[in-house]
C-alpha cells in the first residue's frame, strides 16, 4: 500500500473495529441485604489492539496490528482487519507493555559518572533509576539540560520544578547532596485519559558539573538528529542504564493505541516507534527508560520509554519509543551534538 492509504485505513479501523473492542464491565455488589445496588466499574482504558505502519524497504507499506490481550488472538476483529487490509498486514501478539524502569542488573553505567555520560543511571530523587538520554539546549535561555522521560525525571507528574536530580539514581545508591547533578526544569504531563504522544522531561545541570555530550560507548559518537522516515528492518542502537549497548531493528512506526502500564494507571500512547532486538537479547529492559536511540550513522531518532517481554523475532519482547523531533519541539530544546 501507499503510505497515505495505510494511514487512512488505520484511522478508519480505529473509528470502527477498535471502538467495538471494549472489555466487559466488572460488576460489584454493594450491601448485603435484598435489593443491593450493583456498581459497574469500567476500566479507564481497554487493552485491545494497537495499530501502526510497517514501512517496507521501498515505498511500500503494510498495516501493523499488535494484539495486547490474548483473548483477541485469532478472533473476528483481527480477521476483519486482515480483510480490510487485503492481506497487507503484519500481526503480532505483544501482551502487556510497561514503562522501562526499576530493574536490577549489574552495569558500569549504574555507577557515579563524572563527567556525565549518555546512558548513565539518573533519576528524580523519589524514583528508582532510569537513563540519561542526551544533552539539549533550552531555546529560551540557552541553558544546558539533561533529556530523559517524565517518569524518570518528573516522577509521573508528581514532581515540581526545581526538584533534585541524582546521578546515579536512588536505586543505584545515589544520594543527596553528594550525587545531585541538577534540578527538574520542565516536563510534558502524562494524561490518564485520552491519548499521550510523549513521555519526556528535562533537568538543568548544576554549575560545575561536566558532561560528555557525544560519547555513545561502543556505538561511537552522537552525530546529529535524523528526520528521515524509518524503514522496516532499519538498524538502530541505544546505550541504556541496565542493558548497556544494544542493537535493534525497527518493526513499525506511527503505532496508535499502545497501552502502557504506569504507577498512574494504564495510559494510551499514539504515534510511537516499535523496535525488536537484533541479537539474542532484548533491545531494552527495566531501567533503560530515557535512552536516546540512534541510527547506524549516530543520528538520534527516538526516546525510549516502554517495552514488553513478548513478541519480536527473537522472542525477547518489543520496545516502544517517542520520535525524537516531536520531543524536542514540545520541550522547546535543541539536541547538542
Amino acid at each position: 500500500m501507499q503510505l497515505e492509504s495505510v494511514r487512512e485505513l488505520k484511522a478508519s479501523l480505529q473509528d470502527t473495529v477498535l471502538t467495538t473492542l471494549t472489555e466487559a464491565p466488572r460488576v460489584r455488589a454493594l450491601g448485603v441485604a435484598a435489593g443491593q445496588v450493583a456498581r459497574i466499574e469500567r476500566p479507564p482504558v481497554a487493552r485491545t489492539l494497537a495499530l501502526g505502519i510497517v514501512p517496507g524497504p521501498r515505498d511500500d507499506y503494510r498495516l501493523a496490528v499488535r494484539i495486547q490481550r490474548r483473548a483477541l488472538e485469532g478472533g473476528d476483529a483481527v480477521e476483519s482487519i486482515r480483510r480490510s487490509a487485503r492481506g497487507e498486514v503484519d500481526v503480532r501478539y505483544i501482551g502487556r507493555v510497561v514503562k522501562r524502569a526499576d530493574q536490577a542488573q549489574l552495569s558500569p553505567l549504574q555507577g557515579r559518572l563524572r563527567p556525565l555520560r549518555i546512558g548513565g543511571s539518573i533519576g528524580h530523587f523519589k524514583i528508582t533509576a532510569g537513563t540519561l538520554g542526551s544533552f539539549v539546549r533550552s531555546r529560551a535561555d540557552s541553558a544546558t539540560l539533561i533529556l530523559s522521560n517524565n517518569h524518570v525525571l518528573a516522577n509521573e507528574n508528581r514532581a515540581k520544578k526545581g526538584d533534585l536530580i541524582l546521578q546515579p539514581g536512588h536505586f543505584d545508591q545515589g544520594m543527596a547532596p553528594a550525587d545531585v547533578v541538577g534540578s527538574l526544569a520542565s516536563f510534558v504531563r502524562l494524561k490518564r485519559s485520552g491519548n499521550n504522544l510523549l513521555d519526556c522531561a528535562a533537568a538543568k545541570i548544576n554549575q560545575g558539573i561536566e558532561f560528555d555530550f557525544q560519547g555513545l560507548d561502543s556505538v561511537g559518537r552522537l552525530t546529529g538528529l535524523s528526520d528521515e522516515l524509518l524503514r522496516e528492518g532499519q538498524m538502530v542502537h541505544k546505550v541504556g542504564r541496565t542493558t548497556g549497548v544494544t542493537r535493534g531493528r525497527v518493526t513499525a512506526i506511527e503505532m496508535d493505541n499502545v497501552l502502557i502500564d504506569y504507577d498512574l494507571g494504564t495510559l494510551r500512547f499514539d504515534q510511537q516507534i516499535e523496535i525488536e532486538g537484533a541479537d539474542d537479547v532484548a533491545f531494552s529492559a527495566g531501567g533503560d527508560s530515557g535512552s536516546v536511540i540512534v541510527d547506524d550513522t549516530g543520528r538520534a531518532v527516538a526516546l525510549l520509554f516502554a517495552g514488553g517481554d513478548q513478541g519480536g523475532e527473537n522472542g525477547k519482547g518489543l520496545t516502544y519509543a517517542n520520535p525524537l523531533r516531536p520531543v524536542l519541539e514540545a520541550m522547546k530544546v535543541d539536541l547538542i551534538f
